[in-house]
Order: structure tokens, then C-alpha cells, then sequence
């Protein structure tokens, strides 16, 4: 296994390769980044799933899913984020490594070919793409959208990111939201394709042991020439003018209270490290300072976790707990971010933090489709870590480098959930 190797095609199009022999499957995508936009992120995200269904050359499902049997049981995968202030659409395909084929057929390069047909020649009748296609998509983004909502934890902390964010692109949704995906239109959605084509940054990424030259060479008979250059980047708000406070209600039973801090935009790899290694000291691991302090010792909540977007430089403070209990929370989680603010780090706190955080970058190596994702998360960093250079950056950061960053944590909105 070696980290990540990019190559660029043409301007704002790179091939990146991850070598790596344990596994029998590969995994290939095609990555487009583009600036979040209002007008543009529902039809973004149902167009990746759309493009997914047929091309020109595999004009239905059947006949798509026939191809992708005949490669040894291939399949695709459509997928939208959010990263910083940007959107990235994802289409992937997983493969059997060519070390398993008969015949010494490549299937990463048959499945090169037809991400390509299935992004440059998708199924279009009378300049538009299938109707029921669209339909069957739409229904299920709804469907999606729904579950985000009926999940409470995530919708109080989408809404409190929404307030929070309220003047920043981040403030979007990574799919928009109902009433952008119900309303959208063929015209919207041939207009967001052409879009795409010629104005997103295109990240390829490979991982497996299969040769890449040949993989390479039939994108770069693609894209050659097709530069582009994608503008805007994330907004970073380090000090909030004042605190921002927020109560809905909603018919449930356990009310949530969502804490947003601006902090430090992480600079280099070492502090991108650092800086997750802070949010698992404070609220990530079972001996963190809001689980041991918060929940355990004075039972406070149901759950106290905390999440650092690396990227938009904000950190979120999430908890489950009841409704008469919400201020004394809001106090305890205060102390708990004062006190790591002015160095209360115990040995074994950061021990704990530093064995979690490297766990989970190595454990992001155990499989083709989580490496992938770690790398996308990481698309607009200039030099992107693998998880095992991440891993091995854990120990090097010390405690003052910790507080460093935890002296720049500051609260900007609490928004709170609770039942009607």
C-alpha cells in the first residue's frame, strides 16, 4: 500500500492513484466539485442518481445492469456531499481487481469506458433524460430527505449548521431540500449536466493493484483538452459577532440541544490532524470530557458528542436530553469547552484521544469505498493525506499545539429542539 499519487490530465482535472494489494475488488469514481448554489444543489444530487440508470450505449436499467454482470458482477454507486463551501457529486464503480479475471481482461478499464459513456453520453430522448427515470430518482431523494428529517439528532443538527451558517453557501443542504427537488424541471436538470461537464473540477481516483496506465489513458481520451477551472472558495468565519439563540419544537420525546463554535481553519496536514484529535479529546471517545463529565457524572443527557468540520472550520456539540434539563447542559457542556480552553488536558485524555483518532484513520484503510471517501473529504486540500500518512501524524502533535487550537473555540449559535 502507498499513498496518493496525482496526475494531472489537463487544468482542473486530476487522476489519483492509491496502490494497494489486500483486496480482491477495486474502486474507481469520478469525482465533480462545483460551489454549493441554491439554484443548482437539488439538481446536482438527483442528476448524479439519474445518470446512474442509463447511457446511450446501455439505454435501460436491464441492459446496464447486463453489462456490469458481464464485468464479473460491477456495480455502480451515486453519492453527493457537502465539502466546505463546495458540493461534490460522486459516481462509482466497483470491479473485480484484474489480478482475478480470466483471460487477463481488464475490468477497471471496461469500467473506466463506461463511467465516461454513462457522464458524457447518458440516455437523452428529445433533448431531455428519461422520464421515468427522473421520477423514480426524484422519489427516492424525497424519500431520503424524509429519513433526514424523521431522524431528529440529524435534522437538529442540519438546522443548527442552516441558522448557524444562515448568511454562508454552507447554509445549504448537500441535496437542497423538498421544495428544490419537487419543483425541479427537465430543462433544470439538462442545464446542471452541461453545467458540470464544463464548469466542475474533475477528481478521478483509483484504488486497488490493478496497472493504472491503461485506466488512465482512456480518461485521458476523454478529457484531454477539456480544461477547466473551478472558482469561489469557503467562506471562514472566525469570531461571531454575538451568540445566537434558536428554540423550536417538534413532536418528540427527547429534546436535543445542538452547540455551534467557530475555531481555527486548519492551515497544514499536521493541523488537520490536530484539530480532530481536539474534537475527540472534548467529546469523541468514551473517556472525552463531555462524555465522562456531562453524561456520566452528573447524567445530563442521553448522548454528548462533539463533530469538527475541518473544512468550514466549525465545531458542533450535539446531545440528546429532556427538556427541564436543556439549561444545565448548556452550562455543563460551557464549562467543559472553558476548561479545555485553558489547558485542562489530563495524560489520559489525550492518550485515549490520540489511540481513537488513529484507529479510525486506520480503519478507513479496510476497504476500497472507505479510502475512497477519506480522499473525496479531502478533495480541496492542495496535497490530500491518505489515512495511513494521517494515522502516523497522530503522535506528533503535542498538547500545546492542542491548545493552541482549543484557545480560538468560539460559541456562535444554540439551537434547541424540543417537544411540543
Amino acid at each position: 500500500m502507498s499513498g496518493f499519487v496525482r496526475k494531472e490530465i489537463c487544468e482542473g482535472v486530476s487522476f489519483n492513484e492509491m496502490t494497494d494489494h489486500r483486496f480482491k475488488v477495486g474502486r474507481l469514481s469520478i469525482t465533480l466539485l462545483v460551489p454549493l448554489n441554491r439554484e443548482t444543489a437539488a439538481a446536482n444530487a438527483l442528476l448524479s442518481c439519474v445518470l446512474t440508470h442509463a447511457c446511450r450505449q446501455f439505454p435501460d436499467i436491464t441492459a446496464l445492469n447486463r453489462k456490469l454482470n458481464s464485468l464479473y458482477g460491477a456495480a455502480l454507486y451515486p453519492s453527493y456531499q457537502r465539502i466546505g463551501d463546495f458540493q461534490a457529486i460522486t459516481i462509482a464503480a466497483s470491479g473485480l481487481d484484474d489480478r482475478y479475471t480470466i483471460d487477463n481482461e481488464s475490468v477497471m478499464s471496461e469500467l473506466a469506458e463506461l463511467l465516461c459513456e454513462i457522464l458524457f453520453a447518458p440516455k437523452i430522448i428529445d433533448g431531455h433524460f428519461d422520464e421515468e427515470d427522473v421520477e423514480q430518482e426524484r422519489r427516492q431523494l424525497l424519500e431520503d430527505i424524509d429519513a433526514e428529517y424523521n431522524d431528529k439528532r440529524t435534522f437538529a443538527v442540519n438546522r443548527c449548521i442552516e441558522i448557524m451558517c444562515s448568511d454562508e453557501l454552507f447554509s445549504i443542504g448537500r441535496c437542497g431540500n423538498r421544495e428544490d427537488v419537487k419543483k425541479l424541471t427537465q430543462q433544470k436538470l439538462m442545464t446542471a449536466w452541461k453545467t458540470l461537464l464544463d464548469r466542475a473540477r474533475i477528481e478521478i481516483t483509483m484504488i486497488g493493484s490493478t496497472d493504472t496506465a491503461p485506466v488512465y489513458e482512456r480518461f485521458c481520451s476523454h478529457l484531454k483538452g477539456k480544461s477547466r477551472k473551478i472558482s469561489g472558495k469557503t467562506a471562514i468565519v472566525s469570531a461571531p459577532d454575538s451568540v445566537r439563540r434558536v428554540v423550536e419544537t417538534d413532536e418528540i420525546s427527547q429534546s436535543k440541544l445542538v452547540m455551534g463554535y467557530r475555531c481555527a481553519y486548519p492551515q497544514n496536514n499536521k493541523e488537520i490532524v490536530a484539530s480532530t484529535l481536539l474534537s475527540a479529546v472534548l467529546g469523541g471517545t468514551p473517556t472525552s470530557k463531555l462524555f465522562q463529565n456531562v453524561r456520566e457524572k452528573q447524567s445530563l443527557c442521553y448522548y454528548c458528542a462533539c463533530h469538527i468540520d475541518k473544512e468550514k472550520a466549525i465545531l458542533l456539540i450535539d446531545s440528546g436530553v429532556e427538556t427541564d434539563n436543556i439549561s444545565k447542559t448548556e452550562e455543563a457542556i460551557t464549562r467543559q469547552v472553558e476548561l479545555l480552553k485553558r489547558g485542562d488536558i489530563t495524560d489520559e485524555e489525550l492518550i485515549t484521544a490520540k489511540l481513537a483518532v488513529k484507529n479510525a484513520y486506520i480503519s478507513s484503510l479496510d476497504s476500497p469505498a472507505s479510502i475512497q471517501s477519506f480522499f473525496i473529504g479531502n478533495l480541496l486540500r492542495p496535497e490530500p493525506l491518505s489515512p495511513m500518512e494521517a494515522a502516523d501524524l497522530v503522535e506528533s502533535v503535542t498538547k500545546e499545539e492542542l491548545l493552541e487550537l482549543a484557545s480560538q473555540i468560539q460559541l456562535d449559535t444554540v439551537f434547541s429542539l424540543v417537544g411540543n
